[in-house]
């Protein structure tokens, strides 16, 4: 599945450089007209580095539980607005 939904989304990619470039015929070298051509190399690239079939079994995934954290795992720990300063 994953496979054809990447080789669907390189097609209308595709056609949708095809589109660009025509406006881009029409309405010439403009801020707008390098905008779309940018955000069409964004999506490129993107596309291009996506894997054609997902981790196996999830193997990137982490699981973070939805019960809080102990209080002791933060013992010691510097608060991020106090800039490292630590009390005795």
């Amino acid at each position: 599945m994953t496979a054809d939904a990447l080789t669907a989304a390189r097609r209308k990619a595709t056609e949708l450089r095809r589109a660009i470039q025509s406006l881009h015929r029409i309405h010439g070298d403009t801020p707008p007209m390098r905008r779309l051509m940018s955000d069409l190399g964004w999506i490129e690239n993107g596309l291009g580095e996506l894997p054609s079939a997902p981790p196996a079994g999830g193997a990137d995934r982490i699981p973070v539980p939805d019960t809080p954290y102990a209080r002791e795992m933060w013992h010691g720990a510097d608060d991020e607005g106090l800039g490292g300063r630590r009390l005795p």
